[in-house]
């Protein structure tokens, strides 16, 4: 085999036997049934709310099903996603420097990278699945309240964002786990990020009127999860009504290149890093 091939056999096998750890600790049994007990709950703390007047009321029933997705998505999507890509990336490469398991890898014909690349692409594969599984939860309440032909098509949409999302915060993690070789200031480290470095720079962007120029920063389009969702809503006809666009395709590419950029050089600092 090529070496190209040789890395890409070992990465999948570092794959496999990573995930499989995550399975044999129970940890992905356990996000899995927060993923699906969430937004169940989400499903009577936050009802569907109908007005009384008869606008109002033919709005909110023409726009019932993509409602009851926002409400069941708006916190159980974002609550996961940290959740998940902290408990399995942020100690995907630093745990390898902590412990010293790493050293074990120097006799075998396996390439660091690849074995990087394995313990990046499990993380990911976590995430993914919890993602995937509320937006099945949320599609068979969907379906179970409104009937089958009432799934919104902008849910796809939705998902789309949700896992390249998903893709750009494990990568951050990833890159601070190797960067450190604690988990858990891999993990403080990728927040503080996420949460306040990121949407700091865009407040203030906004506060100097440049928020046309913020298109770059991830947290921009953090919100296009549910917008798209938003967007979707119907009005009856006649019925003047406005709308905040959200640009899908450079959300998309923001991520996407958010979670190149930072899988890339975490994956180049780890395999740099002395095992000693």
């Amino acid at each position: 085999m090529t070496a190209l091939s040789n890395d890409l056999y070992f990465t999948f096998l570092s794959l496999r036997f990573e995930f499989g750890n995550h399975l044999k600790r129970k940890r992905i049994l356990v996000v899995v049934a927060f993923a699906i007990i969430i937004p169940v709950l989400l499903m009577y703390v936050f009802p569907v709310h109908i007005p009384d007047d008869d606008i109002g009321k033919l709005i909110a029933e023409m726009n019932a099903p993509i409602q009851r997705a926002i409400n069941s998505l708006d916190f159980s999507c974002f609550l996961m996603i940290y959740l998940t890509a902290l408990l399995f990336a942020s100690g995907s490469i630093s745990d390898e420097f902590e412990k010293k398991t790493g050293l074990l890898l120097y006799p075998t014909p396996q390439r660091r990278v690849s074995i990087f690349a394995g313990k990046y692409l499990a993380a990911l594969a976590a995430v993914l699945l919890v993602v995937s599984m509320i937006y099945i939860v949320v599609t068979a309440q969907v379906i179970g309240l409104y009937g089958m032909g009432s799934i919104p098509v902008a849910l796809g949409k939705s998902y789309l964002a949700a896992a390249f999302y998903s893709c750009s915060v494990v990568s951050i993690i990833y890159f601070f786990s190797s960067i450190f070789k604690k988990a858990l200031v891999s993990a403080f480290t990728g927040l503080f990020l996420l949460f306040l470095v990121l949407p700091g720079l865009q407040i203030l962007m906004d506060t100097l009127e440049l928020d046309k120029e913020n298109w770059f920063l991830l947290s921009s389009h953090v919100n296009l999860i549910t917008a798209v969702l938003n967007e979707s809503r119907v009005y009856p006809e006649g019925l003047f009504h406005s709308t905040v666009q959200a640009s899908f395709g450079t959300g998309l590419a923001v991520m996407i290149a958010y979670a190149i950029i930072f899988f890339v050089a975490g994956t180049w600092i780890a395999n740099r890093k002395d095992m000693i």
